[in-house]
């Protein structure tokens, strides 16, 4: 296929694809706002699963939000003939294809946008009017970014972005006073779940830091997760010897970043909730295992990163061979005790003490990033 040339001053609409999970579109939130930047008169729309569209609510690069319908129409061809002929309909100047499979790139193919970029994951760079090669090293936001550098797009400093409403921060304040956290009462949000089992370390060691934390630095502790982690909270909630509450299974993905803007800490595994702490400016002890922080790494907020490598490490977080215990296993309250600590001390116990200026949108919900449904 003919490469066409980047002519910047033509771009008046934007495109872009991600058509993986909520964890995925967060940490493409600096791709989006990069392009907002360079084009600021774009309308700039984004495609992406319904499931991820907490994350775009209220982010303002985002004036329109394309939903990639639930998985029972992904292989229906009239539906995807139908979303194609939209597509190709709006006659985008640029699209950028952050998920870089089949699906994306054929979508892309029959939207046909005046210039093509993306990453080539699946082997079909050639439908692709500048290519980035896929790559498995480096952090994950350093690689979707490159994929404007054909464009000459300069990132600067974005990081992963989540805005919140002013009433979803009073909502979280509610709750969080619901459980016996005062207002203005500085706490420590721990979060135990992970999508893998290598990836999460233990939960009475989750309870056992939240008692130490509680007996030598004043702090309570709250145990946050999905509804499916709330056995894990529990856990941690018996092991902590009264000094930890659950939110488990209270929250949905707005209202946990809500949550996590009002800790002092947060310190839990290499999961979504990390992330999303981190658009959130929270200071960030990370522990990870059977993944890597090279990749995944959280950006956005001071952080301290606990790995212990060995050599079988990263893993395909399946199994775990090893006879002593995994690499979570290694893991001791102690250290992560001692990152805790030494963190409060550079950013304070409190959370305006850290002096964060917050990803806020001011309001309700803008119509910006608004459902749109085929």
């Amino acid at each position: 296929m003919r490469e066409r040339e980047f002519h910047p001053e033509s771009v008046r609409s934007i495109l872009v694809i991600r058509l993986y999970f909520l964890g995925d579109v967060l940490l493409s939130t600096p791709v989006i706002a990069a392009l907002k930047n360079r084009f600021p008169d774009a309308r700039l729309s984004v495609l992406i699963k319904k499931r991820a569209l907490d994350i775009l609510v209220g982010n303002p690069a985002v004036d329109d939000v394309i939903i990639y319908d639930e998985p029972e129409r992904y292989h229906n061809p009239v539906w995807q003939l139908r979303l194609a002929s939209r597509l190709r309909r709006a006659r985008y100047d640029l699209a950028v294809d952050l998920t870089g499979d089949l699906r994306s790139s054929l979508l892309l193919l029959a939207a046909d946008p005046g210039f093509r970029t993306g990453v080539n994951h699946a082997g079909l760079g050639c439908l692709l009017d500048r290519r980035i090669p896929y790559r498995s090293t480096g952090h994950v936001v350093d690689h979707l970014l490159s994929a404007l550098l054909p464009l000459g797009v300069d990132a600067g400093e974005e990081t992963p972005s989540l805005y919140l409403t002013k009433e979803e921060q009073i909502q979280a304040r509610d709750l969080l006073e619901s459980r016996g956290i005062t207002a203005g009462e500085s706490f420590v949000m721990l979060s135990p779940g992970a999508g893998s089992r290598l990836k999460r370390w233990r939960p009475e060691r989750f309870g056992n830091l939240a008692e130490r934390i509680k007996k030598e630095l004043g702090l309570s502790s709250v145990v946050t997760g999905a509804t499916g982690d709330r056995e894990l909270a529990d856990a941690v909630v018996a092991s902590s010897g009264g000094a930890a509450v659950s939110l488990a299974g209270a929250t949905d993905v707005r209202l946990l970043a809500a949550v996590a803007a009002e800790a002092v800490i947060f310190v839990g595994n290499d999961s979504g909730p990390m992330h999303i702490t981190a658009s959130q400016g929270t200071p960030i002890v990370a522990l990870f295992g059977a993944s890597t922080p090279e990749r995944f790494a959280p950006r956005g907020a001071r952080s301290r990163i606990i790995w212990h490598r060995f050599d079988c490490s990263p893993c395909d977080q399946r199994r775990c061979g090893r006879p002593d215990g995994s690499c979570m296993d290694a893991i001791e309250v102690a250290e992560v005790l001692g990152a805790v600590t030494e963190l409060l001390s550079e950013v304070g116990t409190t959370a305006a003490a850290r002096g964060v200026e917050r990803n806020t949108s001011g309001g309700e919900p803008s119509d910006n990033a608004g459902e749109q449904q085929e």
